[in-house]
């Protein structure tokens, strides 16, 4: 008897517990912040450990969880309550972990391979450069959401259009247009070939 008391103690906890949770993630759909930091403040350890082991640099773990719950809170309207959230968080923060390890190491290869200036940027030269950089942004601010994505992850990134698929969540074919659509709304914007 105890025992059977005991097991239905222990469901209604857990129907409670998913109700409370349903409650939070349709709150934090409607842009409650709060709610969404309640949601994912107990699998904030977890997603840390996993993103540290995947990883191997504090900094670039840290980077990993941060976009990690910015893509979680982007990809919650594709949770379902109900199912675990733990398990849709370690999904995001492993395939993050994965792609900013890619990019570090690309970015260090790079570095590695990469001489030394032979002279000094002039103040006119970095002038100059400070306001391509600006004309870039606002280039790339103007494009579509999805399009700028696309467009960052193959040129900063260097992500493959199979990989670039896989961080959207979209198809290698359509990925391909994207970065076409943006890298020639780019040209357009920046001044031709050239810019």
């Amino acid at each position: 008897m105890a025992e059977s008391v005991t097991r239905m103690v222990s469901e209604e906890g857990t129907a409670a517990a998913a109700d409370f949770e349903r409650e939070l993630v349709g709150r934090a759909r409607a842009g409650d912040g709060r709610a969404f930091a309640a949601l994912v403040r107990p699998h904030l350890p977890m997603l840390a450990r996993l993103a540290g082991r995947l990883t191997g640099d504090s900094a670039v773990a840290d980077e990993a969880v941060q976009e990690t719950l910015m893509t979680a809170c982007r990809r919650l309207p594709d949770y379902r309550p109900g199912s675990s959230l733990r398990a849709f968080l370690a999904a995001i923060v492993v395939r993050r972990s994965y792609t900013l390890n890619r990019s570090e190491a690309r970015r260090h290869i790079r570095e590695e391979n990469s001489e030394p200036p032979a002279v000094e940027s002039t103040a006119e030269e970095r002038l100059g450069a400070a306001r391509l950089a600006q004309r870039v942004r606002e280039a790339l601010a103007r494009l579509p959401e999805k399009r700028r994505q696309a467009a960052l992850l193959r040129l900063e990134g260097e992500l493959s259009h199979k990989e670039i698929a896989q961080a959207l969540g979209s198809t290698e074919r359509s990925v391909r247009v994207l970065v076409h659509l943006a890298l020639k709304e780019l040209r357009e914007l920046l001044g031709g070939e050239d810019g």
